[in-house]
């Protein structure tokens, strides 16, 4: 008997120890929200911080704007073409206003100069053709293709063949590296204005996959028989974004001029399938335009963009613009994922550059983190109000404060318990 008393009076004390447990936790609740609260707040702005830090190629506008009066926008177009032997042939014009090639490009340099003069303090100047020299505002234009490099190395004064693959090409024009900055391991950029056609930059991943060195500018590549010497060696990002976007993959820049070089010349005997006979450079598409417009009212920019594309219908766009200036914004994110498949629908049939794609996954992971930024806040503002419910509940159920009062002198004679009674 004493065996169950004694085991019955551990139980219970267990079952009280438990019970307070329980409660000193449920007293503690607030504090774990707002713990978790700031966790979540603190991830979210962190990585979005990072993610968008990561991708200086969609904040030029930015840029621009911290040195001078003027606001910027930022806008990109992409447009299809056709690739008659796939990824290793380039992009040539497609008729229907879903190419942009460039006689499009000078068009679109004209209506644009006049739209900046208008939004800047720039020169009434105007433009008349694709290399004039744009007045207060940049712009460049490219396209990409797969082709197979062949790596040149000078040795001992004969040059010997140090290895081959395949990389992709980005044909560029305009000012390409005012829109997409790079660190450079060695040498620079192609030139804005070409002093020589067959210069090229290659990116650090195929530098060390041919030389295993940065320090290669001076040796030669050959793209289809055709000799490029390297100017240049740049660094790609090295972030899970940029892996999935095909940013650490072998690339190589050229001028778009130089696609007539390497592909117009190509012999068409027929033997390979790889049957090109493009008449001129004009036959090649364009598939990303890039503009850096000043901004005098919010907006504007971007009308005038599409306006001034001579292909583009507000009604039936057959080329996907992007507004490239604050597009990491929490309401310009919100906006891309809903109403959802919305926007997966307009960019569909598209074949987007590296930059592009990147962009796109970063919008995608600054969603996630927007949304634990909201979870986290919601948290808090829980936390919080459980607090106060919690303090106001403990002033309710305090005892009153009582007002002390001295006591009165005692009668005379009552003592020891004697009661006197007024007499009459």
């Amino acid at each position: 008997m004493q065996l169950f008393d004694k085991t019955k009076e551990i139980f219970n004390t267990e079952k009280e120890n438990a019970r307070r447990g329980l409660l000193k936790f449920i007293l503690a609740v607030p504090f774990w929200l707002i713990l978790a609260a700031v966790f979540c707040v603190a991830f979210g702005i962190g990585r979005a911080f990072y993610l968008i830090d990561t991708r200086p190629d969609q904040r030029i506008a930015e840029v621009w704007q911290s040195s001078s009066d003027t606001s910027f926008r930022h806008m990109s177009v992409y447009a299809s073409g056709i690739r008659a032997q796939g990824d290793k042939s380039p992009l040539t014009y497609m008729e229907g206003g879903k190419s942009i090639h460039l006689a499009d490009i000078a068009l679109m340099r004209k209506d644009l100069q006049a739209s900046a003069v208008t939004g800047s303090a720039a020169s009434s100047k105007s433009i008349s053709n694709s290399d004039s020299k744009l007045i207060g505002w940049e712009d460049c234009y490219s396209s990409t293709v797969i082709a197979e490099l062949e790596a040149i190395e000078v040795r001992e004064g004969l040059e010997v063949t140090t290895g081959k693959t395949d990389a992709q090409l980005v044909a560029v024009g305009g000012n390409y590296r005012a829109f997409h900055p790079f660190r450079y391991l060695s040498g620079g950029f192609l030139p804005e204005t070409p002093v020589d056609a067959n210069q090229i930059v290659i990116n650090d991943v195929l530098a060390w996959k041919f030389y295993r060195s940065y320090d290669v500018t001076g040796n030669r590549i050959i793209i289809n028989g055709q000799m490029f010497t390297i100017i240049g060696v740049v660094e790609e990002k090295n972030t899970k974004v940029a892996e999935l976007a095909g940013e650490q993959d072998c690339r190589a820049f050229i001028y778009f001029g130089a696609l007539g070089t390497i592909y117009d010349t190509k012999p068409n005997n027929g033997d390979d399938g790889d049957d090109y006979n493009f008449s001129g450079p004009a036959d090649y598409a364009i598939q990303c335009y890039e503009a850096l417009l000043p901004e005098l009212v919010k907006g504007v920019g971007v009308s005038d963009f599409k306006n001034a594309m001579p292909s583009y219908s507000f009604t039936n766009p057959q080329l996907y613009v992007a507004d490239n200036t604050g597009r990491f914004g929490l309401f310009r994110v919100f906006d891309t994922v809903f109403p959802l498949g919305e926007t997966d629908r307009e960019r569909m049939g598209y074949e987007f550059p590296y930059w592009e794609k990147a962009a796109q996954l970063t919008e995608d992971r600054l969603f996630y983190d927007y949304v634990i930024i909201f979870l986290g806040i919601v948290l808090l503002l829980i936390g919080l109000v459980m607090i106060g419910l919690k303090l106001r509940a403990r002033k309710a159920v305090a005892p009153d404060e009582l007002e002390y009062q001295e006591p009165d002198e005692p009668a005379e004679g009552a003592e020891k318990g004697l009661i006197l009674k007024d007499l009459p």
